[in-house]
């Protein structure tokens, strides 16, 4: 878990970037996979190298992880990675303030499904 907090940490604005793309119609299909594909591998209790492994196990995760995120971001179209690069960038700035509304919003459906629910069996 710690690997992936670190990595996600030096690299959040690339993937701030890759994910806003990945939103994007013209993005191609081909990224949107990888993308996928490098986030299971990233999540993925299983590595090529095992981490057991000292040096070598954490190794792999330091050289493939970056590079795919790398590769990943030349293979977006430059308009639409230009496009992205500016909704990450506003979303790294005011991300604190969407996931506050967005835990306020999740709080008021709550309480209105226990509301909805709590009439319906009184």
């Amino acid at each position: 878990m710690r690997r992936i907090l670190s990595f996600l940490r030096f690299f959040r604005r690339d993937l701030a970037v890759l994910f806003m793309a990945a939103k994007e119609p013209r993005t191609p299909g081909r990224v949107r996979v990888l993308l996928l594909l490098t986030i299971l591998y990233l999540l993925s209790p299983i590595d090529l190298i095992p981490d057991t492994i000292p040096v070598v196990g954490v190794l792999d995760d330091a050289v493939l992880v970056p590079a795919a995120v790398t590769g990943l971001l030349h293979l977006v179209p430059q308009d639409v990675r230009q496009r992205s690069e500016q909704q990450a960038d506003w979303l790294l700035r005011h991300g604190g303030a969407v996931l506050v509304l967005a835990g306020v919003i999740v709080v008021l459906w709550l309480a209105l499904l226990v509301w909805g629910i709590s009439r319906l069996f009184a």
